[in-house]
């Protein structure tokens, strides 16, 4: 079936149409009676997107004070059960869109951004495959909260199976007609406390192209997101973000990409989470793409991700 934009920005529609009512308990066996629809959006240059919760069981988020990582991780899992919730997300892609139309739009500029044959545009925007898309989770959810700290609706962990899809795909900064679909397990949470912020994810799955030139693959990725504005700005550990992704050929097993990408964050004070980030990474891909759009040999392309976090 085609995916067309107008089903997409219909059901975007509806996805703001929805409650912005925030659930509310203040004790990990606590459990509100408030309206169980919650909207929520995230504003980023690389992954910017909206949300709406929906809850099967008309009960609140449980809440999980914890900010110890070791026990996130094992009490986020230990939620686990039949899903008790679905959550709608449609997500951009700003800098990647971005890096599409400067070289559609403006040819020459973007050509003179090469250096020693690397595009430095490409290599800021590299590594998404899809300028948006229309996801829907289906699993528990979490909030993480601290007592002497204000309730953020962001602090949350997921656990359970995601779906998304979408009708175009980005390959070397140009926009080409794909409808695809993909399917994943995965356990992701996010925190935001006042002297810690944490991300991490862990995700295995699948994605088909309809595009005969774009191999299907299977995935696993992993994320670890970590920064502490109070510890030494040159520690690895505390002030950094490391992510690896591996794709196999769905049928054969073989490599067909994989990405590591490093960075470092700096904290500017100690008053707030204000940092600068810079990241460098590498895509190397085998056989992803056949055909017209497949290279002369194995191709190796340069990731750089610089960023302000507020």
């Amino acid at each position: 079936m085609k995916f067309s934009r107008l089903n997409l920005l219909t059901l975007i529609c509806l996805l703001l149409g929805l409650s912005s009512t925030a659930f509310s308990a203040t004790d990990d066996n606590e459990e509100s009676n408030e309206t169980i629809a919650q909207f929520e959006y995230e504003l980023d240059l690389y992954y910017s997107n909206i949300s709406g919760y929906f809850n099967f069981e008309n009960k609140a988020i449980p809440v999980i004070k914890d900010d110890k990582e070791q026990n996130i991780y094992s009490k986020l899992i230990g939620s686990a059960s039949l899903p008790q919730y679905m959550v709608i997300e449609f997500s951009i892609n700003p800098l990647p869109v971005l890096g599409t139309y400067l070289k559609k739009n403006h040819r020459s500029f973007y050509d003179d951004t090469e250096v020693e044959n690397v595009n430095l545009i490409q290599a800021i925007t590299e590594g998404f495959e899809e300028p948006y898309a229309l996801s829907f989770f289906f699993g528990s959810v979490v909030q993480y909260s601290k007592d002497d700290e204000e309730k953020k609706s962001k602090n949350k962990g997921y656990l359970g199976y995601l779906f998304s899809f979408g009708d175009q795909h980005i390959f070397n900064n140009e926009l080409i007609d794909d409808n695809w679909y993909e399917i994943e397990w995965k356990i992701k949470g996010d925190l935001d406390f006042e002297n810690k912020a944490l991300s991490w994810s862990l995700r295995v799955g699948g994605k088909l192209h309809e595009h005969e030139e774009i191999q299907d693959v299977i995935y696993f990725a992993v994320r670890r997101n970590h920064f502490n504005n109070i510890e030494d700005n040159w520690s690895w550990i505390n002030n950094s973000d490391l992510e690896y992704t591996i794709e196999l050929h769905n049928e054969t097993g073989e490599l067909v990409q994989q990405q590591i990408l490093m960075t470092k964050k700096w904290g500017l004070n100690k008053e707030n989470k204000q940092a600068l980030n810079f990241g460098i990474g590498l895509i190397q891909q085998r056989n992803k793409y056949t055909g017209s759009l497949a290279p002369d040999e194995d191709e190796y392309r340069l990731i750089i991700r610089s960023n302000f976090q507020f």
